[in-house]
């Protein structure tokens, strides 16, 4: 039986983390203070449901003797003891389950390694039910969902059917050869990564080649084995499409096939289309992209890794609008996963396409799976804006994010009063994203800190004069402005606006010009401007009778009609 892994590539593979297709289990109990064996009733139940767990997904590895930040600890078992362990897939579970199993040490440390295909029919782990694999978790699901998934996959999986006017000869093996660098079978021949993998299956006299193989490295032009497999992006000026003489969509040159490139070349389309975003710069004093960059790309990966590949007459879509992106993919989602699911962040999995997913893992270029989408809630909060938006219509699945902050933002006078405070940028922040008022729960959130650091700066803003104590202590007290800074507020409020509107078409003010705008005395002019300067709404120039005003810095001007 050929090895499972060579030295280097079980080295490479403990640089990995757990996840979908990947466990690590230590064999010693360290629990009392002192080091000794698991127990082997334990270790065996371990095997079982695990090898189950990886069966009824989308198969795995099982690293038993290394320990889970991937060090290589060994045991202390017997040659026995240790065949029994290895006996378990086919003892223990129903129907048995066939693996591949190897023995190799590392610095003096003996790990086992249980290597596990996709199963055809759900396998039971006895009296524990039918464990699945969902990320790095296993969690028991009913055998009739694992068998209609299977059979499902049976039927219908594109990628697994095998293409007999295909040769190796279509497969560009430079491009896989580069696009594999990364996995742990970087070292071995490409084809024998290939037959690895399950893209190329042994035949007699040869291999036969799946569509997943082609579909990830087939030599261009590629429209001969599928015709809509790329991606098409669009531009829209404006909220809405419109068509005929309003058109108002731009279409980016074509993303073709095959998806080792397509992948890449779609990320640095897309990554062309994104601003800095204007909306939060002022919320996180740097520059912003419109859209987190894990959030998209995860959005733009899954598209390929998951869409319907049976769907020959649609393909992947991305759509730029003003305050959205859409990633558009043909194809239902896979029972159990549904809108609910995905909309309240629960790890779930679920996969058409386990070869190209596979694939995309080893290489570093997907997210393990269940975690994806959890993690751009995590990365569209983090950047103040709204959850993503899963929809399904048409047979065909729609990622949406928005680029509006989840606040309505600070108004222009809001902004340069919070920008002349000596506050720090934390401390800023919260005034600009909460200008009524904010919470200890507010400025943890927005700033990434305990309970105690932002209350130590909230008493700091107190002490200042900033922000007045709440009228009643305890969890939820809110802080608002003190009330010299609301007065302030008001009065730009009333000066601001109509200060834009008179630069609009207008070069510069002068002091008659502010008294007939506001209808207050010479004296009063003198004193609201000078303020204005201050505040970083004008700036001065001239002297004297000579004296006039310009837009200051934070005086946004429309350009004159």
């Amino acid at each position: 039986m050929t090895d499972v892994f060579s030295e280097p590539e079980l080295r490479n593979l403990l640089q990995h983390e757990e996840g979908q297709f990947l466990e690590f289990k230590s064999l010693w109990d360290l629990s009392g203070g002192t080091k000794k064996m698991l127990g082997r009733r334990a270790v065996r139940d371990f095997i079982a449901e695990y090898v189950a767990a990886f069966a009824n997904a989308d198969g795995g590895t099982l690293l038993l003797g290394v320990d889970d930040d991937g060090t290589p600890s060994g045991h202390g078992y017997p040659k026995d003891v240790v065949a029994e362990f290895l006996a378990v897939p086919q003892r223990r579970l129903r129907p048995p389950v066939p693996v591949q199993h190897q023995r190799i040490t590392l610095d003096g440390n003996e790990v086992i390694i249980i290597q596990v295909g996709i199963e055809p029919e759900a396998v039971m782990f006895e009296g524990d039910g039918f464990p699945y694999r969902v990320g790095d978790r296993v969690v028991l699901e009913p055998q009739e969902v694992i068998n209609q998934r299977k059979q499902a996959y049976r039927t219908v999986g594109y990628e697994r059917q095998t293409r007999p006017e295909a040769t190796l000869d279509d497969l560009d093996f430079d491009l896989a050869r580069e696009f594999l660098a990364n996995s742990v079978y970087r070292d071995r021949p490409v084809e024998e990564v290939l037959q690895q993998l399950g893209l190329v299956v042994p035949r007699a006299g040869g291999v036969a080649i799946t569509n997943a193989a082609l579909l990830l490295f087939a030599k261009r032009p590629f429209t001969r084995w599928h015709p809509r497999a790329g991606l098409r992006i669009f531009r829209v000026s404006g909220k809405e499409r419109r068509h005929g003489q309003g058109r108002n969509v731009a279409q980016l040159p074509r993303i073709e096939p095959p998806l080792a490139r397509a992948i890449w070349e779609g990320h640095q389309a897309a990554a062309g289309q994104i601003r800095k975003s204007e909306k939060l710069h002022d919320l996180f004093f740097r520059e912003m992209p419109e859209y987190p960059t894990f959030a998209w790309q995860e959005a733009m990966v899954n598209a390929f890794a998951h869409r319907d590949y049976n769907d020959h007459g649609r393909e992947i879509e991305v759509w730029f609008f003003s305050d959205r992106m859409e990633v558009l993919s043909p194809g239902e989602l896979v029972p159990p996963v549904d809108l609910g699911q995905l909309q309240q962040r629960r790890r779930v999995h679920a996969s058409r396409n386990p070869l190209i997913v596979r694939v995309l893992a080893e290489v570093g270029i997907m997210r393990e799976e269940g975690e994806g989408i959890p993690r751009m809630f995590e990365e569209m909060e983090e950047s103040l804006l709204k959850h993503p938006e899963f929809s399904l219509e048409e047979a065909q699945f729609c990622v949406t994010l928005g680029n509006e902050p989840i606040f309505a933002g600070p108004t222009a006078e809001w902004q340069a009063m919070v920008s002349q405070l000596n506050l720090s940028v934390s401390q800023k922040r919260v005034l600009l994203a909460h200008p009524g008022g904010f919470s200890n729960e507010d400025y943890r959130a927005l700033n990434h800190v305990d309970r105690d650091q932002a209350y130590r700066e909230i008493q700091e803003m107190v002490a200042a004069g900033i922000v007045a104590p709440p009228s009643s202590a305890g969890r939820g007290a809110v802080y608002r402005p003190a009330s010299e800074l609301v007065q302030t507020r008001k009065w730009l409020e009333s000066r601001v606006p109509r200060l834009q509107t008179f630069f609009a078409s207008n070069d510069r003010l002068t002091n008659t010009d502010y008294r007939e705008l506001f209808g207050v005395t010479r004296y009063v002019a003198v004193r609201e401007l000078r303020r204005l300067v201050d505040e970083g709404i004008l700036t001065s120039e001239g002297e004297r009778r000579g004296a006039h005003y310009l837009p200051g810095s934070a005086l946004q001007v429309d350009q004159k009609k």
